[in-house]
């Protein structure tokens, strides 16, 4: 998205849309928002993780309405992965809500495994090859359009908390 990779974006949403069966519930006013939002809160039922989802996002954004929807892809994917390495005996669920009075207020909350972390610039560690490339994603995002981003884990809880 940093790049201008727009048109790699609406594709890999467009194939995402076509390998998740189809789910009509509106989320939000924003169309691209909302189909990303259908697709992981589909692949969260399908995983067996309840998703609490509570959004006030519209049509009109001050924001790219595409960049917001792959941000929005990257935290909810990130938050069912990391239910997914959760034991079988610890609560898998994920909340998602977002608040728009002038700026937008999405907040992304997960349990997370023992020895998560963050680096000494307040980002998660990516422990795995190939992975954190969604939160680079989400902080160039941030950055772009002047928004605080923050991530917390307490307690075994995941937070991120992004302003824009």
């Amino acid at each position: 998205m940093e790049r201008g990779e727009t048109g790699e974006a609406a594709a890999l949403l467009q194939s995402q849309n076509q390998a998740t069966p189809i789910i009509s519930k509106v989320y939000c006013e924003n169309p691209a928002v909302n189909a990303a939002v259908c697709h992981y809160a589909g692949l969260a039922e399908q995983a067996g993780i309840p998703a609490e989802i509570a959004l006030d996002i519209p049509d009109n954004l001050n924001v790219d309405a595409l960049e917001l929807s792959m941000v929005v892809s990257n935290l909810m994917e990130n938050a069912i992965q990391a239910c997914e390495k959760l034991p079988k005996n610890q609560t898998h669920y994920l909340r998602f809500t977002c608040r728009s009075v002038g700026r937008l207020l999405l907040e992304m909350e997960n349990p997370c495994v023992e020895g998560t972390v963050l680096d000494k610039n307040g980002y998660p560690v990516a422990r795995e090859e190939g992975h954190g490339i969604g939160s680079k994603s989400v902080f160039a995002f941030a950055k772009k359009y002047d928004g605080e981003l923050l991530y917390k884990i307490e307690k075994g809880v995941f937070r991120v908390r992004l302003l824009v």
